[in-house]
């Protein structure tokens, strides 16, 4: 398959997904499509043992696209399934590691969340600012959070929208470890050798074992499908239209 929106590089028994796009890597519908086909196909790859997902050096993905967003009613994201092609990342046995430098955001921290481990840059900032769009994390932000962190931090984050550093995140149990800006690039590397140097089988097993009873699939529905609603609130408009004229929005 032919991706646009994303960059694999194979090297020996691991992969590298960078998401790529020209949108800031902000995470539209093909984005997470070819993200999820990718994931897929490696995780049938037999040499393959583990996935390492990066973006660039200031976004690892500012989140959903918010032109996207504007268009959207809640029937029409019924009806495509949105984001539900993200959740097929729970079914791929090898672990896949999430590599944070920048930004990750709303649907980018989501999609880091997705992830087994979270390892970050000293530079990288969190946060799920849905709220201030007037609408709330729709990926999983307040379920995938669950495995990481508290109750009480998650509704820190999606209750005020503040966005962490690393060493927050961290301290959150968010973050597995914080590496210097200078260093990432060669941390990573070395760090997906050292994984995929491990049994594969083991490896999954791991997995499985870790991730018992993580996230139940109506929780994360629920989660879903109040998201879809909030598309068609007069509030989802007063926050996307305020954002993109910069504007500080004044709640219905």
């Amino acid at each position: 398959m032919n991706y646009k929106n994303i960059k694999i590089e194979k090297r020996g028994n691991y992969a590298i997904i960078q998401i790529a796009n020209n949108k800031n890597n902000s995470l539209d519908e093909n984005t997470l499509n070819e993200i999820a086909n990718a994931t897929k196909h490696l995780n049938k790859t037999k040499e393959i043992k583990c996935i390492g997902l990066i973006g660039g050096s200031k976004f690892f993905s500012p989140g959903a696209d918010i032109k996207e967003l504007e268009k959207l009613n809640s029937k029409q994201a019924k009806k495509q399934k949105l984001f539900s092609n993200i959740d097929k990342l729970k079914d791929i046995d090898i672990p896949i590691i999430a590599f944070v430098n920048g930004y990750a955001l709303g649907g980018g921290f989501e999609l880091a969340l997705s992830s087994d481990l979270i390892i970050a840059s000293d530079n990288a900032k969190f946060g799920l600012p849905e709220i201030n769009l007037g609408l709330i994390p729709g990926i999983g932000g307040t379920q995938k959070t669950k495995k990481f962190t508290s109750n009480q931090n998650i509704k820190y984050l999606a209750m005020s929208g503040d966005i962490i550093d690393a060493e927050t995140a961290m301290k959150f149990g968010i973050v597995s470890q914080i590496i210097p800006k200078e260093n990432f690039n060669d941390f990573i590397i070395k760090f997906l050798i050292k994984i995929s140097s491990k049994p594969k089988k083991s490896l999954q097993i791991i997995k499985k074992l870790v991730n018992l009873e993580v996230n139940s699939k109506n929780a994360l529905q629920k989660e879903r499908q109040e998201f879809y609603k909030l598309l068609d609130s007069k509030n989802k408009k007063i926050g996307i239209e305020s954002f993109i004229l910069k504007k500080t929005p004044v709640w219905d």
